[in-house]
């Protein structure tokens, strides 16, 4: 009666593989609900306009190389040992900064 046969877990499998779409379609249709209601613009556009394009994955290298920071290079105040930036360095204030006017 609660015997496994092949058809069984066909549906088994069947019914895990529909659950697991229906999940991924929903936190990508709310992933792109909030990259609107932020006024991001939307990550691809579609010709057809239909969900075909919540399966396909974005190219998140390139997402995240555009929206890292621009480092600085930082030196060691001779003066006071507080770390600035080499461009736009400020005077820390103390009689020997090399920084000051």
């Amino acid at each position: 009666m609660f015997g496994l046969s092949f058809s069984k877990l066909l549906v088994l499998a069947a019914v895990i593989a529909g659950v697991w779409f229906f999940f991924r379609m929903v936190t990508k249709l709310e992933r792109s609900r909030r990259e609107l209601a932020r006024g991001e613009p939307r990550a691809r556009a579609t010709e057809s306009g239909g969900l075909g394009d919540l399966f396909r994955r974005r190219p998140s290298a390139q997402k995240t190389a555009a929206r890292e920071p621009e480092t600085e290079d930082m030196r060691a105040c001779p003066a006071c040992g507080t770390f600035v930036s080499v461009r736009g360095a400020r005077d820390c204030g103390r009689e020997l900064c090399p920084y000051g006017a």
